[in-house]
């Protein structure tokens, strides 16, 4: 029986609690069908994303424990699936999943739009579609894109589930960036796709339909629109678009979020004013209209439209696509290789090698986003000898708080501090640095302004670093891959020039994605 087809009414969740009032006799709902579920759980006001608060233990986060499991295919199958155990149902939903797997790979428009589709990132065919932008853990090979002749690719490099959810924050405003590098507005079909072509791709979308989209449902990906003038009534409306073109397209409460961070909450540390670059080693900059919703202390208002046409010395956007870009999936380390040239014979010249991770920590909301740089290798010495070597540091995407930096205030950059070993002795990568940040130790180097030079970017510290007596200069310089996402130069160099009486050598360390 197709339940939908019966229904002439829409149906509504009535959550009772332990603190709901009941009433006296029976209520009539001529509008809809209720659907009463009764929780042990209490309601949250205010909470999250919902105005009218949220229900702890809803289990709404369904991405998190059904397995990629569809309402179609449930229903196709839910009497074998009533009568399967739980330690089995992982294994009988996969296999479901891959019988179903045919009919799950079509391309939803999104209307009233004509060119914006959403779709599953499996056996999807790119064929007729100018920009594609993916929201997976591996990029789409450069052959199929060849092959389908797929014109502008974006990958967002998005784990699955709630990671990709948080991933996404980090990645959304990288569309701003790609779209105003475009030599020619997008004129053409566009794709976004994710793993289950449900959550992750239609945030992005979402996201597109806020920015370029006006109310006929007209792209136009040349200037994206000023975000003070959005709230979530329009977020709303613009979803909307999305489940009435195809009522399965139904994201996570996670990657709303993540999509309201970056459209609304500009104060939120998580969400950022982006900027682009002209490509030139000038360093201009044009802004892009992330929302800001009350001003900062240190930046007065002004109605002088021209003070923010003054060319930046540096890209805020630049920080935060390098800062995601660095973090490795954990089968695919960097590889590196690194120079050591001292002129004091204690301090030995020679050459390390082997493999370092970026991994993100869980941290409480009041730390920047942060990750745990290891690396492990084999130093082998100009005379012969070779050592282990293991190091770690501290990444964190910091926000600038004031106007002595240099910089504008509110501007992000990457910051590297030391790893606190005394207070995690031993501990292992995925310990991260603690709970509460116990291995996140003193501040090593700044990195201040990026500037492009040709298609890579450049950035030297904001101040030197005095350890004891010895004064150590960093410098940086990252290839396009890192800087934009793309699949191909995924390398990056760091360089370290230490003067002192105790050391004098230079360091230089070039790091390529395996």
């Amino acid at each position: 029986m197709d339940l939908r087809s019966k229904l002439k009414k829409p149906l509504r969740p009535i959550w009772v609690t332990q603190q709901s009032s009941l009433p006296d006799s029976p209520p009539s709902f001529p509008d809809f069908h209720p659907i009463v579920l009764c929780t042990a759980s209490r309601r949250v006001r205010g909470a999250e994303a919902s105005e009218s608060g949220y229900i702890q233990g809803a289990a709404d986060d369904h991405e998190a424990w059904s397995h990629g499991l569809s309402p179609t295919v449930f229903w196709k199958n839910k009497d074998v699936l009533m009568k399967t155990s739980e330690e089995d149902a992982p294994a009988l939903i996969e296999r479901l999943l891959n019988e179903d797997g045919g009919s799950s790979a079509g391309a939803s428009l999104i209307k009233p739009t004509s060119k914006l589709y959403v779709s599953p990132s499996d056996q999807m065919k790119l064929d007729g579609f100018d920009v594609v932008i993916s929201c997976t853990p591996e990029p789409f090979a450069p052959s199929t894109l060849k092959e389908a002749k797929v014109k502008h690719y974006l990958h967002l490099r998005c784990q699955t589930g709630k990671l990709g959810s948080r991933d996404l924050r980090t990645q959304l405003p990288r569309i701003l960036y790609f779209f105003s590098s475009l030599s020619d507005p997008t004129t053409g079909k566009i794709l976004v796709c994710c793993p289950t072509g449900k959550d992750l791709s239609v945030g992005t979308a979402l996201a597109i339909l806020c920015l370029y989209t006006n109310e006929e449902g007209a792209i136009d990906t040349r200037t994206p629109k000023d975000t003070s003038t959005m709230g979530k009534s329009f977020i709303k409306q613009r979803l909307s678009w999305i489940t009435t073109s195809n009522p399965a397209l139904n994201p996570s409460r996670s990657t709303l979020q993540s999509v309201n961070a970056i459209l609304l909450e500009s104060q939120d540390p998580k969400a950022f004013s982006q900027t682009k670059t002209n490509g030139t080693n000038t360093g201009t900059t044009i802004s892009i209209p992330i929302r800001e919703t009350r001003p900062l202390p240190q930046e007065p208002q002004t109605d002088d439209a021209s003070e923010t046409e003054k060319p930046k010395p540096s890209s805020p956007s630049l920080p935060v696509s390098i800062f995601g870009n660095l973090r490795n999936f954990p089968d695919k380390p960097w590889s590196f290789t690194r120079q050591l040239r001292s002129t004091l014979p204690t301090h030995p010249s020679g050459t390390v090698t082997g493999t370092a991770t970026f991994t993100s920590c869980k941290l409480p909301a009041s730390f920047p986003p942060t990750l745990l740089y290891a690396e492990e290798g084999e130093f082998a010495t100009d005379t012969g000898l070779k050592f282990n070597a293991r190091r770690k540091y501290v990444y964190q995407l910091k926000t600038s708080t004031s106007e002595s930096t240099g910089e504008k205030a509110g501007g992000h950059y990457i910051a590297v501090r030391f790893f606190d070993d005394e207070k995690m002795p031993r501990a292992d990568i995925k310990d991260g640095v603690g709970k509460n940040g116990e291995g996140v130790g003193g501040s090593f180097v700044d990195m201040g302004n990026l500037e492009a030079s040709g298609k890579e970017v450049r950035a030297k510290n904001k101040e030197t670093h005095l350890c004891a007596e010895d004064l150590y200069t960093a410098s940086w310089t990252f290839g396009p891959g890192v800087v934009n996402g793309d699949t191909e130069d995924m390398w990056w160099e760091v360089r370290y020039d230490v003067k002192g009486p105790k050391k004098d050598y230079v360091s230089t360390t070039r790091y390529t994605l395996i």
